[in-house]
């Protein structure tokens, strides 16, 4: 009987071994936040790669985490064969040694191949997500003349995906931003866009609850700042773009990229054969283009309004910051404590 019993376990202990192995090399892993920008238009790439691809090579499985947050927990315990992520997590396991080289050489501007030794070869650039101005009516460029006019509306006139991004665009040509308003109280530029988002919400002309810039937009708010990836299914009707004005600083943006993580033993055959289609001809630019992001590589055409200001903007310097800086530690609490300040004014 006992001996009956341990062949039982043997061959359960056999069976569990051979189904965690296929399952692990059935597909080639791809992980990412639910709400990245890219993963819609990465989503239908994968299922187009999925239904073309050469025989012998693995298809694409994508699994979603609920947040940025939980995804690098995720890494913490164990590594898919592709990350899509923002570029302050990308290039910093890059700098740590956790990618791998994919076998491929993609060419990619100076500015941004600086940025990690494995720009085009264990991580690839996609696109960049910023923040657009869109109104219902002509306003201007600059923030401070925009806060004005929202003084002097009368009511909510303005609002913003990210307070705290316009605030560290004010500061880039002045020193490092910390998202804390202990220590950026002394920086003169900060002071300025703080005072002037203030006075407009103490005259009621600042929209800063929980409700997206793009729904009260919708609902009829004259302007508002965008991320450009909100705006990839199409302008709210009556609006237009504008380019937020940098003061000829360089343009504040997060940069979306795929990092290659298969360890050795893993089917690094099939992730370069899925980066070589996904990165074939202008494919990236229009798979930019489709999320709502500045390209990174060349091609892409101007089928709307939208697109044609992303590749406009493809020509301009952008800035991304570094993932260990304090404004990537703290804004999303700065942003909320913000968000807080500007209600009380109202």
């Amino acid at each position: 009987m006992r001996r009956m019993l341990c062949l039982v376990l043997l061959l359960c202990l056999l069976l569990t071994g051979c189904g965690a192995q296929k399952t692990d090399t059935a597909a080639l892993s791809l992980w990412c936040a639910a709400d990245d920008p890219l993963l819609p238009a990465l989503r239908e790439a994968a299922e187009s790669y999925n239904q073309s691809r050469k025989s012998g090579a693995l298809p694409v499985a994508i699994r979603e985490f609920e947040d940025a947050a939980a995804l690098t927990n995720a890494l913490n315990t164990t590594r898919p064969d592709l990350l899509l992520c923002s570029h302050t997590l990308a290039f910093s396991l890059s700098d740590r040694g956790l990618t791998t080289d994919a076998g491929l050489a993609l060419s990619y501007p100076e500015g941004i191949h600086a940025r990690a030794d494995g720009i085009g070869r264990s991580v690839f650039p996609v696109g960049s997500r910023v923040q657009l101005l869109v109104s219902r009516e002509e306003v201007p460029a600059d923030l401070a003349a925009l806060c004005a006019l929202a003084a002097q509306s009368g009511g909510p006139f303005l609002a913003a995906d990210s307070y705290t991004d316009l605030l560290c665009q004010a500061v880039l040509g002045s020193g490092e931003f910390h998202a804390d308003r202990e220590k950026d109280c002394f920086n003169e530029a900060f002071r300025e866009v703080w005072n002037a988002l203030a006075e407009a919400a103490f005259s009621g002309g600042i929209a800063a609850g929980e409700v997206s810039a793009l729904s009260l937009l919708e609902g009829g708010l004259p302007a508002a700042y965008v991320y450009s990836d909100s705006l990839a299914a199409g302008l709210p009707a009556g609006c237009t773009l504008t380019t937020p004005d940098t003061g000829g600083l360089p343009r504040l943006a997060d940069l979306r990229c795929l990092a290659v993580m298969a360890r050795e033993g893993r089917p690094q055959q099939s992730a370069a054969a899925f980066l070589h289609w996904l990165f074939s001809g202008e494919r990236p630019a229009r798979l930019a283009l489709e999320a709502g992001l500045i390209p990174v590589l060349p091609g892409g055409e101007g089928a709307d309004a939208l697109r044609s200001l992303l590749l406009k903007l493809r020509d301009d310097p952008l800035f991304f910051a570094d993932g260990g800086s304090d404004y990537v530690k703290n804004r999303a609490a700065f942003e909320q404590e913000f968000r807080s300040v500007l209600d009380l004014l109202k």
